[in-house]
């Protein structure tokens, strides 16, 4: 049963809250070119996205709470601005077992369903406010290309009338499209149906404590898939490179050699994921007494949760991004 919250707990979630606006709003500075002298110019890009961190994690407390869950506020992490986009995200302690499969499945889908929605405006701006433009074919060393999903597709589609990237062309992410590229990419995560992740709570709460061997099967192919990403990756870098240094050769310029190690550490560096996230997984099963879910209830599932746990599902369909990052040679 939830207990009320008192105004001291919320102290360490404000304070964590105010150090995280600091460090994201830096890191935005930085990917704007702009340096801490200037530091007002990343709030284009740490308002938005913690606009989107804030309401997924106020779906799940306002659920729990609803649901009579005890539960912390949520607690924002920061990260030096110079490491990343400034913050490792934000969590909430869920304090007791959740025993009925309803208010599980409601609780882990409120989160992604909810920052969803604030992510979604937040990428649709940002990409009207982002332009396009062509690439010097030659010229493409080094480059970022943010992953792509059928919703991140379809979007830029509608808003500027043509799939990217392509032909040489792409989008110049505006801080606001990064910031809701960033929402889909770690609401994507969060879905994946394993362990303790918002994905896992839905998939045991749908299908009960029969998931489990389910759940540790798909846990084992994420390394696999991570196999199949860095294969495709690094043949079609390979390709690339090799076009380049034939284009060069006949050119007559120097540099015509294809550098396998290149193709390589592209392939690798977009898998990376793939192998990062069974690891972590792993840890956080570990600090649960080795249990990569509690035990779910066996109340029958309302149809209301149902439409929202197939809600859910195409949500992930949609957003899903094979090679979430790739930088390449």
């Amino acid at each position: 049963m939830s207990r009320s919250l008192r105004l001291s707990d919320w102290w360490t979630p404000v304070g964590l809250f105010g150090l995280t606006v600091a460090t994201t709003t830096l890191a935005g500075a930085g990917y704007a070119g702009a340096g801490m002298d200037r530091w007002w110019e990343g709030l284009p890009f740490s308002l938005p996205l913690l606009a989107i961190l804030l309401t997924h994690e106020l779906g799940h407390f306002l659920a729990a709470r609803r649901h009579d869950v005890d539960v912390s506020p949520p607690y924002f992490i920061p990260l030096p601005p110079m490491l990343g986009i400034g913050t490792l995200g934000a969590v909430i302690r869920i304090r007791e077992p959740i025993a009925s499969r309803n208010a599980l499945l409601r609780i882990g889908a409120a989160g992604p369903l909810s920052g969803f929605v604030v992510a979604l405006g937040v990428l649709v701006t940002g990409i009207a406010l982002s332009p396009v433009e062509t690439l010097p074919p030659d010229n493409t060393m080094g480059l970022l290309t943010e992953g792509n999903s059928v919703l991140y597709a379809g979007l830029k589609y509608l808003v500027h009338g043509e799939f990217l990237p392509g032909a040489n062309r792409d989008l110049m992410m505006h801080p606001m499209a990064f910031a809701g590229w960033i929402g889909l990419f770690i609401t994507m995560i969060n879905l994946i149906p394993v362990g303790q992740l918002d994905g896992g709570h839905v998939a045991f709460a749908w299908f009960g404590d029969r998931y489990r061997r389910v759940s540790a099967r798909v846990h084992a192919l994420l390394p696999v898939f991570g196999l199949v990403v860095f294969s495709w990756v690094f043949l079609d870098e390979l390709a690339r490179l090799r076009d380049r240094a034939l284009d060069l050769a006949l050119a007559g310029q120097a540099g015509a050699g294809v550098a396998w190690e290149d193709a390589l550490a592209t392939g690798f560096g977009a898998a990376m994921p793939w192998f990062m996230w069974p690891l972590l997984l792993w840890l956080l099963a570990r600090l649960s007494a080795g249990e990569a879910h509690p035990p779910v209830g066996a109340d029958a599932l309302t149809p209301g949760s149902r439409r929202i746990a197939w809600a859910v599902a195409l949500l992930f369909l949609l957003i899903f991004m094979p090679v979430p990052m790739r930088v390449s040679s």
